[in-house]
């Protein structure tokens, strides 16, 4: 009797910490000499503004160059596509944020029937259910952690097209103003 109750309680005891699927990702504390510095400067106050922080507007200021651009960042098919798949994320990020919350169900159904000529029959009924999933094991906070880091990505995409676009219009205008200039 002893020996199943002992191989019961460990039983029990393998089966509640394997329910700890999921772990927080933790940062190591101390950085490898070398690659560190290679990846993460040191941060320093920054006086002077950065040509990163311009928007294309205040870098190209040529009107002729900036409609061009605009043209370009309106007909491009794949900056619609990498906008179109920021909404995707956005909507997949609202989704799993919502899935915290109680789930309710109506199902409403009505029939008619009539035999042999008789009075038309009207029957309704409606059906209603509630559900509610608790985040024990961290299925729901994963699923909305991956939806943001979707949606990040979709974001960074989405900024990356948008300067390709701008840098391809920008360059292929400044060599045909070259090649102007050459032929004059």
């Amino acid at each position: 009797m002893n020996m199943q109750r002992y191989t019961l309680i460990i039983f029990a005891v393998f089966m509640l910490t394997s329910c700890g699927i999921y772990t927080n990702y933790e940062r190591p504390s101390q950085a490898v000499a070398g690659i560190d510095s290679l990846y993460r400067p040191e941060a320093r106050p920054d006086t002077t503004r950065s040509i990163a922080t311009l928007r294309w507007e205040e870098l190209f200021t040529d009107s002729h160059l900036q409609h061009l651009i605009r043209q370009g960042l309106t007909a491009n098919a794949d900056l619609a596509v990498a906008r179109l798949q920021v909404e995707e994320a956005q909507a997949t990020l609202r989704q799993s944020k919502q899935a915290y919350l109680p789930s309710i169900q109506l199902d409403p159904t009505g029939t008619l029937s009539s035999f042999d000529g008789q009075k038309t029959q009207k029957t309704y009924s409606l059906g209603a259910s509630a559900s509610w999933e608790i985040d024990l094991f961290g299925k729901l906070r994963n699923s909305k952690r991956q939806a943001l880091a979707s949606l990040l990505a979709s974001d960074a995409y989405r900024q990356a097209m948008q300067t390709q676009v701008i840098a391809t219009v920008a360059d292929s205008y400044y060599a045909l103003l070259m090649l102007d200039e050459q032929i004059r």
